[in-house]
């Protein structure tokens, strides 16, 4: 069997059984334990996305906290080992799509929408209680069960995981727009409850109007989310109830202090009658803009942090003042985008190096990590790599997300050999792009007396 890892796991009581998912986070492969059978997900988090010692640390109290949770609506997490280089965490498996997923390929009835926002809603409820925040509430960290049922994944793990979600380096604020709380903006603002009933209530709108409340990317949809009033959903689909209208509304007032909790929303939802709600909306769904659907790849934005805000004086002074610090921010985003396209380099790979580690060469099997070491000139940008295997065989083409200042970046093959037949060969990592290299290629020779 031939498995290839990037950010090798070293997980001896599990074999891979496929991947999950990739990206410049890391992977997510399906395992499963040798002994006991059972099926895990397991997120591994390279040290590029833990350098900050700070990081590891929330990071770690973060999934404790999580370790806590008990309801079934939340992913369990089973076990998290952390070491210098890297962070991996076991989580529980859940087979079926995500509601990016199936909101991307069909329209789901009101009653159902509402059932799985009931448990995403006690979900964010039960983590709450123990002082967890998930910061990255939307439909690809929805997973749907048999039954009409769901579950919420990646609490408060994904501002770590994912160095496109809420993370400030440099003095620069990163997130994924269509989500966003305009809060968020506000420099030295750390996310909340309410934060997650922004997010909440982004995707309900988007569950049952069929689009989002804002459409756009980048710098315009920044600004929508801070000084702009979503559309009423009465004025997008014919006959849909005004009081639910109005409950999805305030789930997205601009001001926290005020904004409807993700609990009451869902009351509110609830209680409008089943017959009240009018056929599903097809038209709205095909309209989303591509940064609403890559799950795989979501559309990330920097902006400047300027010093602190004025002193605040109750609500409507609040929301004044909100407002205008995101008018602020995304006009100097503006003026930052404009110089970051016209000085940025273009990623380039200067050198790659493989090595060789025989983990395990014990008659009749062997196993091989080859680790390869690329270096760049350290700008953000995409890797298109590949391997060629000592049986002759090459691994598919696997995209790896480079951050800025990544450098070097790291990928590795595990490659297993069983059975008595000797091998003699060689393991080459190819770059694909943006430009094509080749590492010099390492010998290995396996053979069982």
């Amino acid at each position: 069997m031939t498995t290839t890892n990037f950010d090798y796991l070293g997980l001896p009581d599990y074999e891979v059984v496929g991947e999950l998912g990739r990206g410049g986070f890391g992977e997510v492969l399906l395992a499963r334990h040798r002994i006991l059978g059972r099926l895990v997900a397991v997120k591994h988090i390279p040290a590029q996305a833990l350098a900050d010692p700070e990081a590891v640390a929330r990071f770690r109290r973060e999934a404790q906290a999580l370790a806590r949770v008990q309801h079934p609506a939340v992913v369990v997490v089973y076990d998290l080992r952390l070491t210098d280089t890297s962070a991996v965490l076991l989580m529980e498996y859940v087979p079926g799509e995500s509601l990016r997923q199936a909101l991307d390929h069909r329209v789901v009835p009101a009653p159902a929408a509402i059932a799985i926002l009931d448990d995403v809603a006690q979900a964010l409820g039960a983590a709450a209680a123990v002082g967890i925040v998930h910061r990255d509430v939307k439909p690809a960290n929805v997973f749907l069960l048999a039954g009409g049922r769901a579950k919420l994944g990646d609490f408060g793990i994904a501002r770590i995981a994912d160095p496109g979600v809420f993370r400030t380096r440099d003095g620069m604020l990163t997130g994924t727009p269509a989500y966003l709380a305009p809060e968020s903006l506000l420099p030295g603002h750390q996310p909340d409850s309410s934060t997650d009933d922004y997010g909440f209530a982004v995707m309900a709108y988007e569950m049952l109007v069929g689009q989002l409340p804002f459409r756009g990317e980048g710098l315009s949809l920044l600004g929508q989310h801070g000084f702009v009033a979503a559309a009423s959903p009465v004025q997008i689909v014919p006959g849909f109830p005004a009081e639910a209208a109005e409950a999805l509304l305030a789930g997205l007032s601009k001001d926290p202090s005020v904004r409807l909790p993700a609990g009451q929303l869902v009351a509110r939802l609830r209680a409008v009658p089943a017959a009240a709600w009018p056929p599903p909306p097809e038209a709205g769904r095909a309209q989303a803009t591509g940064a609403t659907m890559m799950e795989q790849a979501p559309a990330r934005v920097s902006v400047p942090v300027p010093g602190p805000p004025p002193t605040r004086s109750g609500p409507r002074r609040r929301t004044t003042l909100l407002l205008g610090a995101v008018a602020v921010l995304v006009l100097a985003a503006a003026a930052t985008v404009i110089v970051a396209s016209a000085e940025a380099a273009p990623l380039t790979v200067e050198a790659a190096t493989v090595t060789v580690d025989a983990a395990d060469r014990s008659c009749p099997t062997a196993q091989y990590i080859f680790t390869a070491v690329i270096d760049t000139n350290g700008a953000a940008g995409r890797l298109r790599l590949r391997w060629l295997q000592p049986d002759g065989a090459a691994t598919e083409t696997t995209a790896l997300d480079v951050l800025e200042g990544q450098d070097p970046v790291t990928a590795r093959l595990q490659f297993d050999v069983t059975g008595e037949e000797p091998l003699q060969g060689s393991a080459q990592l190819q770059v694909l792009s943006p430009q094509q290299l080749n590492a010099t290629p390492v010998e290995v020779s396996y053979s069982c007396p």
